[in-house]
């Protein structure tokens, strides 16, 4: 008697805390994808001008915001995991709110005319690996956290804005897998970080046209998977580092029109991969080897309005630019 009584009430007492966990569990659900949304209709209420009606026509809260236009959903959770309103002629700023995306992964804005600061509370994702703002009319500094604490970042392209400020010294202390850090074409300014060299996964690095001084650290010979350094038209002064001739895997360089002086390291003509050199445009003087076998891959060598002095008896690059300089070549 007593067990037969026992047994529909453990069934129910089973069923009821059943119910309880897929109410919580689908509560949750719908408040994180409420979330969401209005993250996104802050994002679209900051919008001052959208030029071909993209987000008023398509962002409306009688459909999912997983059908909304440059919105891509996770399979499983419905949470937004991407952002991609490249080229949508949008006016505005970005508001905070996007730093609620939590399950953000790409966001790209690029080529739009957002104007204002990046939001600091983008440093809240963790699990983004894209950002894409080029090609915009941001200003301020780059939000410190971003460059600093994004363990999941791999691409920052920032390049084509009027974002200023200095570099944080801690640059790169938790973002261990970021890969390409573009911020050319700005009014960047100060010294270039020597504890960039922390961005061990780094393959490109592109820093020119804006006001960088002081000399190029030479940790950056620390970034052994570097495939492409650029970092022309600044003020940068001193030596180049011998050291970035320990980057075998780098396929250009690009220090034209700096303030850089002295000899150009010989370790720099052992770079086997290198396709092309730009250092034209600086105060470079004394010679180079007369022999550039080792550079069998090079296309491009600018060393236009240089000081050096010597003469070559290789000339198996593609294009050689040698204008204003005391060189001379025989065969």
């Amino acid at each position: 008697m007593e067990t037969s009584f026992l047994l529909p009430f453990s069934l129910m007492l089973l069923i009821t805390t059943l119910n309880i966990f897929f109410t919580l569990t689908l509560s949750a659900t719908l408040t994180d994808s409420t979330t969401d949304q209005d993250a996104l209709l802050e994002f679209k209420n900051a919008i001052t001008v959208d030029t071909n009606g993209v987000l008023s026509n398509s962002w409306l809260t009688n459909s999912s915001i997983c059908e909304w236009a440059g919105v891509t959903c996770g399979v499983k959770h419905h949470r937004v995991t991407a952002l991609n309103l490249s080229n949508f002629a949008l006016h505005g700023k970005l508001t905070p709110h996007l730093g609620n995306l939590t399950f953000l992964q790409t966001l790209d804005v690029s080529s739009n005319n957002f104007t204002g600061v990046l939001p600091t509370e983008l440093s809240k994702l963790h699990r983004l690996k894209h950002v894409n703002a080029t090609s915009n009319n941001f200003t301020g500094e780059v939000p410190r956290g971003i460059l600093t604490n994004m363990s999941s970042l791999e691409d920052i392209d920032l390049r084509y804005n009027k974002l200023s400020g200095e570099l944080p010294s801690d640059i790169c202390n938790n973002t261990p897998k970021l890969k390409r850090l573009f911020l050319s074409i700005n009014q960047i300014y100060g010294k270039i970080p020597r504890n960039i060299y922390k961005c061990s996964k780094m393959e490109e690095l592109k820093l020119s046209r804006n006001m960088f001084n002081g000399n190029i650290p030479t940790q950056v010979g620390n970034l052994s998977m570097l495939t492409y350094l650029s970092i022309s038209y600044n003020d940068l002064q001193g030596d180049i580092p011998r050291q970035i001739g320990n980057l075998s895997s780098l396929l250009g360089l690009d220090l034209a029109s700096n303030k850089l002086a002295g000899n150009i390291p010989y370790s720099l003509f052992d770079l086997s991969s290198l396709e092309f050199m730009h250092l034209s445009r600086n105060n470079l003087s004394g010679s180079i080897p007369t022999n550039l076998d080792n550079l069998r891959n090079l296309q491009t060598l600018d060393l236009t309005m240089d000081n050096l002095t010597g003469e070559w008896n290789n000339l198996s690059s593609t294009h050689l630019s040698l204008v204003h300089n005391w060189l001379s070549t025989f065969a």
